[in-house]
């Protein structure tokens, strides 16, 4: 008797016998391999419900029952293979493809046979030998074993601790060495690095406002922080002008009357100038000091302040944030470059960057400008040139600019001290000086000239 072997579809036939017969008389190979199927499939189950199961356990529940658990062997096993979490993946991923691998290459020498034996054209045979085999490793030994292990994960790791044991000890020189081969590519293949910038996380922010999906003020937020790191101190700091503060040689009274006053609770201390401050005096310090009499009543301020935190004009927002914490302090001295005192920045500035206006009950609202019938408006100095430049909807400011406000701005453009009634051009704006308060620039006029590029917006009467 001759024996032909088909290497393509592993068939054996007989120059005397059909296929039929051969089957007939070999009933057991074809036993063997259909038992073979059923294995792998058996096996592909285990090393996937068990990846599951062992990787599903809560890191603070879980393990601590385990840990509890020492009389337990399934347990400690199951403690021991978790503490060799990269061997214990590269285990299950061995068990799971050679049990795969199997499965297939049995499915395979089945269907050549029937193939042989049926007389069917080989494309259709192995086309359903495929959906099948495809189901099976799907349905019955990927995602069933998977979903019953995800809900019992500490039950279904002990009761296959066992068995899983064992492939982890034969299977330990292998999953080892690819253990060690994820970390040499981990370390030596380099990682995608995140390409959004901040324009593209602004334009992703306004987006999800038009889709409805965020409000325009989580928007505004989104946008803040994102400009966040970005800011200086000296774009939003209180100037020195504006800077209340007291003398060392202040009496009690008057500092209670500008505590009243202003309604803040942190206030510099400074002796002979503003360029010299010594401290931070806190309003509730003086608590104890209220119902005594307080034209008798002589406070050495040295000994009352508390220390102060000087930082450059050219901290930025973030890092400032970050001093505040290591500090403990809610207010900070902004110094140029000569160490001479610029303004002061407190730590409700720095939130409202992000926020917005923060307010009480008992604080006053300041308008920062007027408009007139006859459509010019009435700033004041102080007014941040980003807010001016909304209110007429025009671009007025540049991040080189040297200045912030509408009164930097004309003391820049004049460089020197401005007069009542001067006025001056900018960016299709006539600005005029229309009060002084001695040195110091406090309103100013605005006319928005036929020539400029924008229109203002409607505005407050």
């Amino acid at each position: 008797m001759i024996q032909i072997v088909d290497a393509g579809s592993r068939i054996w036939k007989t120059a005397e016998g059909s296929t039929f017969d051969t089957l007939l008389a070999n009933p057991v190979d074809f036993i063997v391999l259909i038992v073979v199927i059923i294995l792998g499939l058996v096996f592909s189950a285990f090393f996937s419900g068990a990846e599951v199961a062992f990787f599903s356990l809560d890191k603070k529940v879980d393990r601590k029952v385990i840990k509890d658990s020492e009389k337990d062997r399934a347990l400690a096993r199951v403690l021991h293979m978790l503490e060799k979490p990269r061997q214990l993946l590269a285990t299950v991923l061995i068990g799971n493809t050679f049990a795969n691998v199997i499965t297939a290459v049995g499915a395979a020498v089945v269907t050549g046979r029937l193939v042989a034996l049926l007389g069917l054209p080989q494309v259709i045979v192995f086309t359903v030998e495929i959906i099948i085999l495809t189901f099976a490793i799907v349905v019955l030994a990927e995602i069933t074993p998977k979903l019953l292990a995800l809900n019992k994960p500490l039950d279904v790791s002990r009761k296959l601790s066992g068995l899983l044991y064992v492939f982890f000890v034969i299977f330990g020189p292998l999953s080892r060495l690819i253990s060690r081969s994820t970390r040499f590519l981990e370390k030596n293949i380099p990682r995608p690095s995140d390409s959004l910038s901040s324009e593209d996380l602004k334009a992703i922010a306004e987006v999800g406002e038009l889709h409805g999906s965020i409000h325009g003020d989580e928007r505004e937020i989104i946008e803040n922080v994102i400009e966040f790191g970005n800011t200086y101190v000296r774009e939003i700091m209180t100037s020195r002008v504006n800077i209340s503060a007291i003398n060392t040689k202040n009496t009690l009274q008057e500092v209670l009357d500008l505590i009243r006053e202003k309604s803040i609770s942190r206030l510099p201390l400074y002796e002979d100038n503003l360029d010299n401050i010594i401290g931070i005096i806190h309003s509730k310090d003086l608590l104890p000091y209220i119902n005594s009499d307080l034209g008798q009543t002589t406070i050495n301020w040295k000994t009352l302040a508390r220390k102060a935190l000087f930082i450059p004009t050219t901290k930025k927002l973030d890092d400032l944030l970050r001093d505040f914490q290591r500090e403990k302090t809610h207010i900070a001295i902004v110094v140029d470059e000569y160490g001479g005192t610029e303004g002061v920045i407190t730590l409700d500035d720095v939130l409202e960057e992000i926020i917005g206006e923060i307010t009480d009950e008992y604080t006053e609202t300041v308008e920062l400008f007027t408009r007139k019938k006859s459509g010019n408006y009435v700033f004041d100095a102080k007014i941040d040139l980003d807010d001016m430049a909304d209110i007429l909807s025009m671009e007025l400011t540049s991040d080189d600019d040297e200045y912030e406000t509408l009164g930097g701005l004309i003391y820049h453009l004049l460089e020197r001290i401005p007069e009542e009634g001067e006025t001056l051009e900018f960016k299709g704006l006539e600005l005029k000086v229309d009060e002084m308060d001695n040195n110091r620039l406090t309103k100013v006029e605005v006319k928005v000239l036929e020539n400029s590029p924008g229109k203002p917006a409607p505005g407050k009467e």
